[in-house]
């Protein structure tokens, strides 16, 4: 066997096990979904290498190690992809055809690029000749993968489910249903991107919804564009990892930095769901390597490389605002901490890289200040303003974001530190304890740099958040890569395999005892993945529909969504309480809970005949009262407290007509009403 066949045998050996557990775990169904669904959203993803590998040659980093090449083009190029699509369709431009094209020059502009680097060799070829010059490293690092074929293999399940089957803990992914795939929907059936007053989360960053919408227009229709969505997402999760991979030293610690990283349950649970932490995960790695360069020293420091770090640091602001105090500034802090320059030097290379962070965040400045006069809606309302907002509405959404009253302390944040990070394993034990390792190890300039991001990123979430487990996800990557820096670099695989007093030193032991290690953490962490694969499959089962039935069935979701069968074709209804209304067919309108409601805002001062007549004017036909939704509002982010059954009673002798639903419907969870003439 060739030594190029040989390197493959990791990667073929992990490919082949989670084929194995892919088909165990969804059959059939599941690779069809993979061959079409799966299929579009790797074409986006080669699409964005081939528009970001350019931009990265540009940048300088044209002579960098392959791996670290596509993953700086890769993130760079859905930034270009995205702000594309984003200028489209706010002109009203992005459709089908343009779609296409957009992904058929992505594709384009990489087969260029890889046909001007034919022939050129590679940086770490020769590592990787010495590396396969023997089958039992090669055999040892295919063992130790295989700690990521259930990470893999759930998320790849997971992501051809319909959105809002998974998870319990995220409520059925209630934040896609609402937003992430909501709005986009909302834009591909309107032609184009424009201001959604009665959504607020519209109107944030929008890196990876557009690419939603692209994925829309390219598969023909917003149900058919929601698997490949959150494919997409799934396919950022393992660019991130390859990414954090890519600027770990090769040989046994970038084995022990995959391993780690790549099995955080996090990252496969997030994976299964149209979100944007993964995505906001791989601008943060491919800027956290950019920096790591600087301050090892190991390139030269000029100020494109400080440009495309604050490129990509502005593209994960672009997917979350919490990423521009996470990731843009956690990053610049802990590089002024540790670089290796006078003052004024340092302050050059910062201002460099917060222009990057500026240009690559400005699209969504410019498109909220067109939309609402507030460039970073609905945020600093007292000082900017803001359309549709109001100081009743900011204080509200300061309410419902702030941590609960028992637990707005500093012993009560630290409790939920404990539990956020290490009670609910979501983040693994073996993450934080080889970590530590790699901390007391190292004491070196860059263990400084990752602890002092890390130190930002849970201060700031646990300070500026209402301190969900998720939004923590960025710290996976100083933590993996602080592990990675615990195995000392002079060991190589050759090492571990020889005998002879050469194999017994002491940093050949730590060497193997963090594989070790790590492989045993995600074995772990397996399990408490496949554990919450299991809880959903049950919940599922007691209603009669196991999950591998539903694989690639958005349609099916769509069916047995109550309005959807209540509600005559060509119903204008206005629903109250409910907002998740991606699968709703029927003209709706909703509200989010910190907009505000017009009717509601009207009806709080009128009577009821006056509140149905309003109806009217609007050409509203029928009227849902979501009455689960309205009493967990009414209890968490505040609800108008005069929405009550006995106040939509007073309604009904005004005008409202109650619809009587089929006995199959839960009649204390959900009202129709249709509205009377006049």
């Amino acid at each position: 066997m060739s030594p190029t066949y040989r390197r493959a045998i990791p990667l073929f050996a992990l490919a082949m096990a989670v084929a194995i557990a892919l088909t165990v775990l969804g059959g059939t169904a599941t690779w069809l979904a993979l061959a079409v669904d799966g299929a579009l959203a790797a074409g986006v993803l080669a699409a964005a290498v081939g528009w970001g590998t350019w931009p990265a040659v540009w940048l300088g980093l044209g002579r960098r190690p392959a791996l670290q090449q596509v993953c700086a083009a890769a993130a760079l190029g859905l930034g270009v992809l995205s702000t594309l699509s984003l200028g489209l369709g706010v002109m009203g431009a992005l459709n089908g055809p343009v779609a296409w094209v957009l992904l058929a020059v992505g594709w384009a502009l990489g087969v260029w690029r890889v046909a001007r680097l034919h022939g050129q060799p590679l940086a770490g070829e020769q590592h990787d000749r010495a590396l396969a010059a023997s089958i039992a490293p090669l055999l040892i690092v295919a063992v130790l993968l295989l700690a990521l074929v259930v990470p893999l293999a759930i998320a790849c399940f997971g992501a051809t489910l319909p959105p809002g089957v998974l998870w319990a803990g995220e409520n059925r992914a209630y934040d896609a249903l609402e937003y992430h795939l909501e709005a986009p929907r909302e834009y591909y059936d309107a032609g184009r991107i424009q201001f959604l007053p009665y959504n607020v989360y519209a109107s944030f960053p929008q890196q990876m919804e557009v690419l939603y919408l692209l994925l829309m227009h390219l598969a023909g229709g917003s149900l058919a564009g929601a698997i490949p969505a959150q494919l997409l997402h799934a396919l950022c999760g393992v660019m991130a990892v390859l990414a954090m991979a890519a600027w770990t030293p090769r040989g046994p610690a970038r084995v022990v930095v995959a391993v780690l990283a790549g099995s955080t349950p996090w990252l496969a649970y997030l994976g299964c769901l149209a979100y944007v932490e993964l995505a906001m995960l791989l601008f943060a790695a491919v800027a956290a390597g950019l920096v790591l360069d600087q301050v090892k020293g190991e390139w030269p420091c000029n100020w494109r490389t400080a440009l495309a770090a604050g490129l990509c640091a502005g593209l994960a602001g672009g997917t979350k605002y919490t990423a521009l105090a996470f990731v843009a500034a956690g990053l610049g802090l802990a590089w002024l901490c540790t670089m290796r320059a006078a003052l004024p030097i340092r302050v050059r290379r910062l201002a460099v890289y917060a222009g990057g962070v500026l240009v690559a965040f400005s699209p969504w400045l410019v498109r909220n200040a067109a939309f609402t006069g507030n460039p970073v809606y609905p945020f600093g309302y007292r000082w900017l303003g803001g359309a549709a907002w109001s100081a009743e509405q900011d204080q509200q959404w300061a309410r419902g974001h702030r941590v609960p009253a028992g637990s707005d302390s500093v012993a009560g944040r630290s409790l939920a530190v404990w539990h956020e990070l290490f009670a609910a394993r979501m983040f693994g034990p073996a993450l934080f304890l080889l970590a530590l390792c790699g901390l007391v190890r190292a004491r070196d300039r860059v263990a400084v740099f990752w602890t002092v991001w890390l130190a930002v990123i849970i201060a700031a979430w646990a300070t500026l958040t209402h301190m969900p487990g998720r939004f923590a996800v960025p710290s996976v990557i100083p933590l993996a890569l602080l592990a990675g820096s615990a195995v000392p670099s002079p060991v190589t695989w050759r090492d571990l395999v020889q005998r002879g007093p050469a194999a017994r030193t002491a940093a050949c032991r730590l060497a193997a005892f963090m594989l070790v290690a790590a492989f045993a953490g995600g074995v772990a962490n397996s399990a408490t993945l496949d554990g919450l694969r299991r809880e959903e499959d049950r919940w599922w089962g007691r209603h009669g529909v196991p999950l591998r039935a539903l694989v690639g069935r958005t349609d099916l979701l769509a069916q047995v969504q109550p309005l959807n069968r209540a509600l005559p074709a060509d119903a204008n209804a206005w629903v109250v309480g409910e907002a998740r209304a991606f699968y709703l067919t029927p003209r709706v309108h909703y509200t989010v809970v910190f907009d505000r409601d017009p009717w509601l805002t009207y009806a709080a001062q009128a009577a009821p005949a006056q509140a149905v007549a309003w109806l009217r004017t609007q050409s509203v036909t029928h009227v849902v009262f979501s009455w689960s939704e309205i009493e967990r509002l009414q209890r968490s982010y505040g609800f108008p407290a005069f929405v009550t059954r006995d106040w939509v009673q007073r309604l009904g002798a005004a005008g409202l007509r109650r619809i009587a639903l089929p006995d199959e419907f839960d009649a204390t969870d959900l009202d129709i009403y249709a509205v009377a003439p006049d």
